[in-house]
């Protein structure tokens, strides 16, 4: 049966995820010789419906639908699979698209692999040299808990790698907030702070709200900020999603399939 790669990005109104996206799906294409199309969940074209019917219109039999996303939420419980044609919460089925029966897998997010952790480690390395800082790993938030316990749990790998006043918050639905963190880091006595987000790409979050929390400038890597009762240099890393190790975390993710 000829197989297929959907691989599948949040969309944006930003091209940054789109960027992101495209260029991993090309080193992807290169490093398994299997066909890979690229869709989005949301905002940017192509969506999910539309890719999964230009596959099965190419002979495509089996789709290997891969969510690069960081977590698990509602976008790949119930979003996701309704556009696959697969039933919410599933892992595939077999689904009818143009008339022809396909099988479709969905493979699940990145979550609490370790490739996060040295990424973002090195990212601290990258923005603040090796001087003493604190860190503040921030995730988007989700109704559901998996994003809030993979930024929890690679913000606790880093203190457990050496790295004091590690934090941790959110950009909306979960507790703490960007916000109570960095009141934390500063009343412990932080003066210089390492944010990093645990994102696929940049966006409006990223480039725009989130820097009016930490009390940066917008679509900036950081500066000085006032916000929080005294000055603090913020130290603003780029998302995750151009690293070339999470290209090797899909290629273990595919080996079940004979790719």
């Amino acid at each position: 049966m000829k197989k297929g790669i959907l691989f599948i990005g949040h969309g944006s109104r930003l091209s940054h995820n789109k960027d992101a996206i495209e260029a991993q799906a090309e080193v992807l294409k290169e490093r398994t010789g299997v066909p890979v199309w690229t869709a989005y969940n949301e905002t940017t074209e192509p969506l999910v419906d539309s890719a999964v019917e230009k596959m099965v219109e190419s002979g495509v039999e089996e789709i290997i639908a891969i969510p690069f996303f960081i977590a698990s939420g509602l976008h790949i419980t119930r979003d996701i699979p309704r556009k696959l044609g697969i039933p919410e919460g599933s892992s595939g089925g077999r689904t009818t698209v143009a008339g022809k029966v396909v099988t479709v897998y969905l493979e699940q997010p990145f979550g609490e692999d370790p490739n996060l952790t040295d990424i973002l480690e090195e990212r601290v390395a990258d923005i603040c040299g090796t001087g003493e800082q604190s860190i503040i790993v921030i995730g988007h938030g989700s109704r559901l808990g998996y994003n809030k316990e993979v930024v929890k749990i690679n913000a606790e790998r880093l203190s457990e790698r050496g790295h004091r006043n590690v934090y941790y918050g959110f950009n909306e639905f979960n507790d703490p907030s960007i916000e109570a963190a960095m009141s934390d880091a500063v009343r412990s006595g932080a003066t210089d702070i390492a944010v990093l987000p645990l994102f696929i790409a940049s966006g409006a979050h990223l480039a725009e709200e989130i820097p009016e929390k930490l009390g940066i400038p917008i679509n900036s890597n950081g500066g000085v900020s006032g916000l929080y009762g005294r000055d603090v240099n913020i130290h603003y890393a780029m998302p995750v999603g151009d690293d070339p190790r999470l290209v090797d975390v899909l290629m273990k993710k595919l080996e079940k399939y004979g790719i």
